[in-house]
């Protein structure tokens, strides 16, 4: 095992002195203990999970003694809690194996699962509602991860409150309103000596729409509060509306933890920046208790529909392109893209902007690359994202090969930016990408390839872009078959050219020609 955790009442316990302490004034404490392995790889190997269950076992019976001097502790931190804190309710175990892969449910590792969960069951020494155990891939990582390093929470005065109804998918929710004090205090961030200096920007993550300051609305709001008439806000404005995983109410003090503002990005900025005018301002608020992510996705959907909102950045909401977003960050400066994955997310910041990619661009370069549809790349992605909406973004895909796309995207563009390519080529952009992808990919559904022919077409694609002459070669033959195929037809202008390609036949006669050009070589 790689981490053992045990927590009292969510306290974290490392030896006997801390358990001790934990215990002291608490009878039937809630105890957990959490047990972790972790492979850098992507194989969920049945000898190493079964490893790890035995390993849990030796914790348990101590057999596990004398493997370090921390495992030690805990073990003896362990015994004092079953001898002096464990009455009614018995402990729960909990044990996560982690790796990079897609946990698929294969037959032997749940079969294997359910014998450990019955042996657990059988030893009378936890809860068996919360033994549990979870396989850990790259899905539930990266949900781990953000819930970890974007996780904020506020304290907060709410006496303007009702209660609302009763729904499956909610623990508790509040509507009313709110003065704007209390509205900076989510949406602030505190430094050292206590004072909110700036907008926590982190708390917008699940917004669609990133704040606009340009916009002339958002400029005549704030014009209303400068000069003084804040009181018609309540009045003028739908709001905002804030989910939290955890809540904690003590009167009219709310605790909340771990949220979200979903609707209400222009509302909170504009009070956040113009808070020395804020005074007595009060705003629509609604809080929302619920850990259900698709409930709240339909939040989000629903609040943001009573607004002009294009289809396209309703995407922002699956998990797929929020991982899209933080696989693209985490690059190396020369290979970065700034998916803008909420409408003004790099406003007012130092981006390049040929490298920025939006949610359309990301539509059209797998349109041409994955799924080779280069007539329909530029005139009908939407109608392309109708036809596959079931079929691409899915949670389990491999952002790598989305990627690999968007970056042929940009290198494309940065040879006409620079003037590397003949620019009379560009209006073959989609057949080019298209050219290569195919070549790269092959024929077939991408997506139900192995992964490692997967990750294979993505580096393939990803290694062709950063080698400029193998990539202005590819440009040029591509260009030079299909203007060969123009030739014998009728496209004498710009216009009847843009038409022809954009045609069905003329996406057969490219397949055609392609499969006998080595455009790679």
């Amino acid at each position: 095992m790689d981490g053992v955790a045990i927590l009292v009442q969510g306290r974290l316990i490392s030896d006997t002195t801390d358990a001790e302490q934990a215990i002291a004034d608490i009878k039937n404490p809630m105890i957990d203990f959490c047990f972790f392995q972790s492979k850098t790889g992507t194989a969920f190997d049945y000898g190493n999970i079964s490893k790890f269950f035995d390993s849990i076992s030796g914790f348990f019976d101590g057999t596990m003694a004398g493997e370090s001097p921390q495992l030690d502790d805990l073990m003896a931190a362990k015994d004092l809690l079953y001898g002096k804190a464990v009455g009614r309710r018995n402990p729960g175990v909990h044990a996560y194996y982690i790796c990079t892969g897609n946990y698929d449910t294969p037959p032997r590792i749940e079969k294997l699962i359910k014998s450990t969960q019955t042996q657990w069951a059988d030893l009378n020494i936890f809860d068996p509602e919360s033994a549990t155990i979870h396989m850990v891939g790259a899905k539930e990582l990266q949900k781990f991860y953000r819930a970890a390093s974007s996780s904020v929470e506020a304290t907060i005065e709410f006496p303007r409150n009702v209660v609302l109804p009763v729904h499956g998918s909610v623990e508790e929710a509040y509507l009313g309103y709110l003065t704007a004090e209390e509205i900076i205090k989510i949406v602030g961030i505190k430094n050292d000596d206590g004072d909110i200096v700036e907008i926590n920007k982190s708390v917008f993550f699940d917004n669609i729409r990133d704040f606009d300051p340009e916009s002339k609305i958002n400029k005549d709001i704030s014009q209303t509060l400068k000069s003084g008439e804040g009181n018609d806000f309540i009045f003028r404005n739908n709001g905002i509306t804030v989910v939290a995983k955890s809540i904690d109410r003590t009167g009219d003090r709310f605790r909340i933890e771990d949220y979200q503002v979903v609707n209400g990005c222009q509302t909170s900025n504009i009070i956040f920046n113009n808070r020395e005018s804020s005074a007595g301002v009060n705003i629509p608020f609604r809080l929302i208790g619920t850990k259900d992510d698709d409930f709240i996705s339909s939040i989000i959907a629903g609040t943001n529909r009573q607004n002009p909102v294009r289809e396209e950045q309703f995407w922002a909401l699956r998990p797929f392109m929020k991982n899209f977003e933080e696989y693209c960050q985490s690059l190396d400066d020369d290979h970065r893209i700034f998916f803008e994955r909420r409408e003004n997310q790099f406003r007012g910041q130092k981006v390049e902007k040929a490298r920025i990619i939006q949610p359309s661009t990301l539509m059209k370069a797998v349109a041409a690359a994955i799924l080779n549809q280069p007539n329909r790349s530029a005139r009908d992605y939407r109608g392309i994202t109708a036809e596959y909406q079931d079929k691409l973004f899915l949670d389990d895909h491999d952002v790598r090969l989305y990627y690999a796309s968007c970056y042929l995207y940009y290198k494309l563009d940065y040879l006409w930016r620079n003037q590397k390519i003949d620019s009379a080529h560009k209006i073959y952009r989609f057949y080019i990408m298209a050219a290569i992808g195919k070549k790269i990919i092959a024929a077939g559904n991408v997506f139900s390839q192995k992964k490692q022919d997967i990750e294979s077409a993505a580096s393939k694609i990803i290694a062709l872009c950063d080698n400029e002459q193998k990539l202005k070669s590819a440009v040029e033959k591509t260009a030079a078959m299909l203007n060969r195929r123009v030739s014998m037809l009728d496209a004498s202008t710009r216009e009847k050219l843009r038409d022809t390609i954009r045609s069905e036949s003329f996406a057969k006669f490219f397949d055609t020609d392609l499969s006998a050009e080595k455009i790679l070589d």
